[in-house]
This record gives structure tokens, sequence and C-alpha cells, in this order.
């Protein structure tokens, strides 16, 4: 698969994710759940935000994943054939899991109401 194909398939499939949006900017596609960005794909790179004790696991396991821009709660992934889409799509759900997770219960009820009333 092409870096191109990764970029529309991951993108696609954010956007499956029950209230999510999409920031686009030139050549970046930041995806936000309520206010808070937990994935964004640009040119050269994905970036992912992921719990820390996952993070030091996945990095050590693919070269291609390393210390996100955004800091260390978050993963950058450099396209590589040898690493496939679907690790890139596990991050990404447990990404919009993480950030769900921290939103306040009430704004949860209200998500899953409104995509499952």
């Amino acid at each position: 698969m092409t870096k191109e194909e990764i970029h529309r398939k991951l993108y696609d499939y954010i956007l499956t994710f029950k209230g999510v949006h999409v920031d686009e900017k030139e050549n970046e596609s930041v995806f936000i759940l309520v206010s808070k960005p937990f994935a964004a794909i640009y040119p050269d790179r994905i970036e992912i935000k992921a719990k820390r004790d996952y993070n030091e696991t996945i990095r050590i396991l693919h070269e291609e994943i390393t210390e996100g821009e955004r800091g260390d709660d978050w993963n950058c992934i450099r396209y590589s054939e040898s690493l496939p889409y679907e690790v890139i799509s596990d991050m990404a759900e447990r990404g919009y899991r993480l950030t769900y997770g921290k939103l306040p219960k009430k704004v949860q009820r209200e998500i899953d109401e409104y995509y499952h009333g």
C-alpha cells in the first residue's frame, strides 16, 4: 500500500468514529473529538495520541514509530512498506478511545445519544 493509500484509508476510517470532525489545513488533517485532537495526517507522517506505556512498547516493536512532535504522549509514524496498515488503524482507534475516555461523562453520554439516539 502506498503512503497516499494509507493516508486516504486512515482518513476515511477515523471519520467513522462517533463525534469526530476534521480540521483541514493546507497539507494536514487534524482529527478532533469535541475540542481534543487525537490524530493528524501530514504529507510526511501520521501523528496519533496514545498512553505513554503503550508508546514505549510500540516504539520498540516498530522503528518507524517515534515520539511525536506534539510530545511524548503522541507517536509519529513514518511511512514504511513493512509497517502494516492494521497497526496504524489500531493506533488510531486507541487514540480515539483514550481521548473519549478523558471526556466528562456528560459529554460522553451526549455523543452516545446523538450517534445512537
